[in-house]
């Protein structure tokens, strides 16, 4: 199993550049990635994504195995954290407002994969990500964020450049390429 993970967050107008994002990934990606969309209109998004993308998608269940080279698409209405290399659905009413939760999702990887866990922030209104992308970093992982000029709705990205640092503002198909660098056959390379 790969000690690398790849979880992506977005929000309204996040769709396309997770699709700009994830459509370039190769069959033998060297990591398992998760995504999650908060909003109602993404309730579709494994049937969305299965045949715009060359990775298997499985929408994600409690008590999954996480396998690289495989995307899992959190559920709306439920949070997704990675224990391990599984992943744990469920409600989480404290926790925080959107569900499934970035931040959530983010931290729980980042706890689970250490230096190995990429984010990935993409469009979105709010803050969501933030904390999340904040935890990644002090874990040693890598955060990347849509830049906030190309994004449909910029307060998600812009919120974890403004309180995070990320390591990178890119295009979302950058951040494609930018994945590809950082994760494959051999590992994690942080950005220069």
């Amino acid at each position: 199993m790969s000690d690398n993970i790849i979880v992506i967050g977005a929000s309204a107008g996040g769709l396309k550049p997770m699709i700009r994002v994830l459509r370039v990934l190769p069959r033998n990606l060297d990591a398992p990635v998760v995504v999650a969309i908060h909003g109602g209109q993404f309730s579709q998004l494994t049937e969305v994504l299965t045949g715009k993308v060359l990775l298997p998608v499985q929408k994600a269940t409690d008590g999954q195995r996480l396998e690289r080279g495989v995307i899992a698409v959190c559920p709306g209405g439920e949070h997704t954290r990675v224990e391990g290399r599984t992943l744990r659905l469920g409600r989480l009413p404290d926790a925080a407002r959107f569900q499934p939760s970035v931040d959530l999702l983010f931290r729980s990887a980042a706890e689970s994969y250490g230096a190995g866990t990429v984010a990935v922030v993409l469009s979105g209104n709010l803050n969501d990500g933030t904390m999340g992308a904040q935890a990644v970093h002090e874990a040693g992982g890598c955060t990347l964020v849509q830049a906030p000029g190309e994004a449909d709705f910029a307060s998600m990205p812009a919120s974890v450049v403004l309180h995070d640092h990320p390591d990178a503002e890119l295009k979302a198909e950058h951040i494609a390429q930018r994945l590809l660098d950082m994760v494959g056959a051999r590992g994690l390379v942080r950005p220069d």
